[in-house]
């Protein structure tokens, strides 16, 4: 059975409707200092205009626990990424190579085809030993109906 071609992760942040907010430089700080992401940008989803119409009732700090969750599942992402890169490696590494099962049927045809063979020799010999075998019955019934 062929191994199955490995799939990509579902990217985040893929929002048909989205709102992007440029963090303070004290957010960015915090967001490095939590995940170890340098993030400038917080997407977040905005199909219902919520974050958009909501902006002039916001400060830069409601937005730095969203900004952590965010670079925590890019983090994530990036791992998950790199996995499939790796699966992704191994399984064009492998493409090339023949597949143990093909080998063993094609091994199996090769044997079958010998032994076709070799019943087929063993047959031709038999039928001519009793071809030879007949001729000598007729030679010697022959005599006798002769005497």
């Amino acid at each position: 059975m062929a191994e199955k071609i490995p799939e990509p992760p579902e990217m985040p942040l893929n929002y048909e409707v989205s709102c992007e907010i440029e963090l303070t430089p004290e957010q960015r700080r915090i967001v490095k200092e939590k995940t170890g992401r340098d993030m400038t940008v917080l997407i977040l989803e905005d199909s219902d205009g919520r974050y958009t119409h909501g902006m002039d009732t916001s400060s830069p700090e409601d937005f730095t626990l969203l900004a952590i969750k965010q670079a925590e599942r890019l983090n994530e992402y990036d791992e998950d990424y790199h996995a499939y890169l790796t699966a992704l490696a191994d399984y064009q590494d492998n493409a090339d190579k023949p597949d143990p099962m093909d080998e063993m049927a094609e091994n199996l045809q090769i044997a079958a085809m010998q032994e076709a063979e070799r019943l087929k020799l063993f047959y031709m010999k038999e039928a001519e030993e009793s071809e030879a075998a007949r001729n000598i019955a007729r030679i010697a019934w022959g005599k006798k109906d002769q005497a």
